[in-house]
Parts: C-alpha cells; structure tokens; sequence
C-alpha cells in the first residue's frame, strides 16, 4: 500500500483532545479553552478519504498528473476531455494526496486558493473517476464526530489585541434538519502559534436521517486563556483558514 498521508501521534493526539474536551463541556456549549502544543501545520484535513497537510496551500503546483501509472492516465483522459461538468478543472498541478489498493486522489491549488479534487476508484473493468468538483477541505476528526464552522457575533465589538475571551457562534454543517446543535457541540480545541489562533469546533450528530437545511448558529462562549495580542484569530476547523469576521448569519 502507497500513501502519502502520515498518520502522526500529533493528529491522534489531537483528535482526542477535541473529542474530550467535549465530554466535559457544558451542555450548551460553555467555556472551555484547552491549549495544545500542536504546531499549526501538523494538522491534518480532507476533502474525501485521505487527509493532507495545510502546507498543500503554498506548495507550489505539482507535477502528480506525469506519473506512470494506470490511476493516473485515466486521470489525465479525464483532465483532458471536454465534459461541461469538469472542463473548469486545471490541466495541470496536480498533488497526489492519497493511494492504496482501490481508491486514488489527487488535489491541486489555483492561484485564488481555490481547491479542485479528482478521485479514483479501482473496479473490475479498471480504474475510474468517480468524484471530482471544488473542495472545502475540513479538519480530521476523531470518529463519531462531525465537522462545524463558527462566526463571531456581528452585533459585538471585533476582537483586538486585549481581547480574551468572546462569543462565537456555532454552526453544524451535517443535515440536522434545521435544528440547533446545542448540547452536541464538541471544543473549542485552541491551537495558538506565533502568528495565529486557532478555534476550532465539532459537533457530535444526531442519531437518524435528517432533512438538509441551513442549521442556526449555537453561541459558545470562548475563553482564549491570554489576551489575542497582534495575533490572527481564525476558524481552523476549515481550510483555507477561515476569517470568524465574514458571517453568513
């Protein structure tokens, strides 16, 4: 088996920090700030099966669509043929981020940032696309959890640099049939370098099948343990890195 991916005891120990983190957390959410010693590069996130570094982002193109190898030739048939549905996809630039027996995928970065996937199956009449499309990448979790996005309040005042502690508002991004996630929400897990702090939530989901609809926002107090400083405060359960400043709610 050949993957690129590394399973570090970063990612494991990060996944079960987030996921205890919410065994003790108050039902609605409540104050929580655990820091960690992760480096923020060694998180780990997917847009399918395989996860991959954050340092993809500035990598600089790849070159993973010349290789030699049955995965990769239907790649390049697909990249070159004239599909309404796939024609936006670059020809080139291609990182290999994930290969085993049966399933291959390939990643690439425009200049914008934007993320674009191919994915491969193996099958008896031999290797096939079967996902391609613009990806929004989120952070490896830990199993029995799913993937959420916050947004500070846009009636409160911005953080600045003697800000502490502040409300972020908490959105499940799993059909939950429009309900809230209070109860289930699962951090924050915070990861603070030099240069940035990371807040970064999950959810844990609710049993059965639920209609997708946009889910409303839970607030969640957040408790940065030190003031923000000249420090970045962003969403680092998303990649790119979200701003908490562009809300959607």
């Amino acid at each position: 088996m050949v993957r690129t991916i590394h399973t570090l005891a970063l990612v494991v120990a990060f996944a079960a920090a987030i996921s205890a983190c919410g065994d003790t957390a108050p039902p609605s959410g409540g104050s929580s700030s655990p820091d960690t010693a992760i480096d923020p590069l060694d998180l780990r996130y997917t847009c399918g099966e395989f996860p991959f570094e954050p340092g993809l982002l500035t990598a600089g193109p790849g070159n993973a669509e010349q290789a030699d190898n049955p995965p990769t030739a239907v790649l390049r048939a697909h990249l070159a043929g004239d599909g309404p549905d796939f024609d936006f996809l670059p020809d080139t630039g291609w990182h290999l981020i994930g290969r085993d027996a049966q399933t291959a995928e390939f990643v690439t970065v425009a200049d914008d940032l934007r993320i674009f996937t191919v994915s491969l199956r193996d099958s008896p009449e031999g290797w096939q696309v079967v996902n391609w499309g613009e990806c929004q990448p989120r952070i490896q979790l830990a199993a029995g959890l799913a993937a959420a996005e916050w947004a500070l309040d846009p009636a409160q005042p911005k953080p600045d640099a003697a800000t502490q502690a502040f409300d972020a508002l908490v959105t499940e991004l799993s059909c939950n049939g429009g309900q809230p996630a209070a109860g289930r929400i699962v951090g924050p897990q915070i990861v603070k370098s030099a240069d940035a702090v990371l807040v970064i939530f999950a959810v844990r989901p609710r049993p059965g099948d639920h209609d997708c609809q946009s889910n409303p926002p839970t607030r969640v107090k957040v408790d940065l343990g030190e003031p923000l400083g000249e420090r970045k405060l962003l969403d680092g359960g998303r990649l790119p890195l979200g701003d908490p400043s562009h809300t959607r709610f």
